[in-house]
């Protein structure tokens, strides 16, 4: 099973140097063999940690294995997996691997899925159980939202935190155990007599003593304009007249169901300034809940809005009794997402465009590389389409009949095709998205179509699509608007959800690469 155990700093490295069996955390057997592999050169590690606590790991460790060469370690994760493969392990054995959290923020999603899966079946044939020991993790990390979404593969993430008493807090973000997960658990460990003392467990259900501190997990709390009409509120919903009500009541919970209701593209920043107070102050047990009353958020909001301590977010196409449902379905969860320190740091992280529409291919080129390295940062996703011409349509033709209603999306024209770039959507969102920027249903409009949403094949398509552009005349740039530079904000108000149902699509002609 694959293991992870993080600090921001180099705690979790005093911890292998104390003894690797307390690492895991409380109550876990002894192996019958301790490996450490270091993602560094040994030089490297000597200059970086004291030389004294280099011998200690030839006390506890079996085998302690360094890189070669490399100072600053490997930073393709196979070149790891092939190395770990390689060493002579035997049955029952923990293998540490110390390593900073580069290793784990590739560019594309789907590989990590790969090398999980891998190392999953390299580990369960040879009996062998594997901790990634991360430091120098930064608090708003990828890192985390990473292992979340990579849950099913992990069989544990933890978090350690030194304190000035030189005791750790350590907390198990999730624990895959025979029990069932255990989420968000922290525990007081103490270096010297090696005990771990429990701060709050919520492995163990609840008890009567237990309902004073948890009195509030079944009420709901929400304002008048979340119901439409013919709607009734259940007896346990609190409805309140403004939002500074609401919010005077929910700063006083730490259980309770928050709903939010989302009515248009302003409300947007409201809600995920104040989900983020309330998160910081009253913790990851309180449920925010967005509703969306009008069509409004789009799924780059989505992602600002999760990120800032939302739990779950209702589009506005779900019924009344569904929206119900997925409430009661939320309850007892526990938010694991990392908040930054300041409210700021969100909308810095928070996409924003100022440039969009038609352009010739040098420019086209720029902004969407440009773009495609942002989103990758920001873990949101893109696509370049290739749209085929038809023989007997020209793409001046085609062009008049485009519309691009988002800033930062783009398109150029070439010979025999033209691109466009969106600059946030699923992949499932693709075609709605399309036939939502032309007026004619593009199957009918153009030959073919074909989607590419990994960065690589991005970059080779652009590179190609440069020996056969069309250059960017006056007569192209009367067609519809041109790319241009400005400061006003982003235009996103639409009667139609564009680029954002939450469907499955079925397609006949398109081609999506692999």
């Amino acid at each position: 099973m694959i293991n992870f155990i993080i600090s921001e700093n180099h705690d979790v490295i005093n911890m292998l140097l104390a003894s690797p069996c307390h690492l895991k955390g409380p109550s876990m057997a002894n192996p019958d063999s301790n490996i450490l592999l270091v993602n560094i050169a040994r030089d490297y590690y000597k200059s970086l940690f004291p030389v004294e606590n280099d011998e200690k790991l030839f006390d506890f460790y079996n085998d302690t294995f360094f890189l070669k060469s490399t100072k600053h370690g490997l930073k393709n994760i196979d070149k790891l997996l092939d190395d770990i493969e390689r060493i002579p392990l035997i049955s029952n054995a923990d293998l540490y691997v110390l390593s900073e959290e580069y290793l784990f923020l590739p560019d594309n999603k789907e590989h990590l899925f790969q090398v999980f899966s891998r190392l999953n079946g390299w580990l369960s044939q040879s009996n062998i159980t594997i901790y990634f020991c991360i430091y120098d993790t930064h608090k708003n990390s990828q890192l985390f939202s990473i292992l979340n979404t990579h849950s099913n593969q992990i069989g544990s993430v933890s978090v350690i935190n030194g304190s000035l008493d030189s005791h750790y807090l350590y907390t198990i973000l999730y624990s895959h155990t025979v029990n069932g997960i255990v989420t968000n658990t922290s525990y007081h460990f103490d270096p010297e007599v090696a005990t771990y003392t429990l701060i709050d467990n919520k492995e163990h259900p609840l008890t009567q003593n237990d309902t004073i501190l948890t009195g509030d997990s079944s009420e709901v709390l929400t304002l008048t304009t979340l119901l439409k009409d013919n709607e009734t509120a259940p007896e346990r919903f609190n409805v309140y007249d403004s939002l500074e009500q609401l919010l005077q009541v929910a700063s006083t919970k730490k259980h309770a169901t928050i709903v939010l209701p989302c009515l248009t593209d302003d409300d947007i920043e409201i809600i995920s300034r104040q989900a983020y107070q309330l998160r910081i102050h009253r913790g990851n047990e309180l449920k925010l809940v967005v509703r969306e009353i009008v069509q409004c958020i789009c799924y780059s909001d989505e992602r600002f809005l999760l990120d800032s301590g939302i739990n779950l977010i209702v589009p506005v196409e779900l019924s009344f009794s569904h929206f119900l449902s997925q409430i009661a379905a939320i309850q007892n969860q526990v938010y694991i997402h990392q908040l930054p320190a300041r409210y700021e740091e969100l909308l810095c992280l928070r996409p924003s465009y100022d440039f969009s529409g038609l352009t010739g291919i040098e420019q086209f080129t720029h902004h969407v590389k440009s773009l495609v390295s942002r989103h990758i940062n920001l873990s949101m996703d893109f696509a370049l389409i290739r749209l085929d011409l038809l023989p007997t349509i020209s793409a001046r033709d085609c062009i008049s009949l485009c519309n691009l209603r988002r800033d930062g999306d783009l398109l150029t024209p070439c010979e025999d095709a033209i691109y466009i770039f969106l600059s946030a959507v699923r992949a499932n969102d693709v075609d709605i998205a399309l036939n939502n920027i032309f007026n004619i249903n593009i199957n009918e409009l153009f030959a073919s179509h074909t989607v590419y949403v990994k960065p690589i094949d991005i970059h080779e398509v652009l590179d190609r699509a440069q020996t056969t552009a069309i250059p960017f005349t006056k007569e192209l740039r009367s067609i519809t608007k041109q790319i241009s530079s400005t400061n006003e904000p982003p235009t996103k108000k639409s009667q139609t959800r564009a680029y954002a149902r939450c469907v499955p699509l079925e397609r006949s002609s398109q081609k999506v690469l692999p």
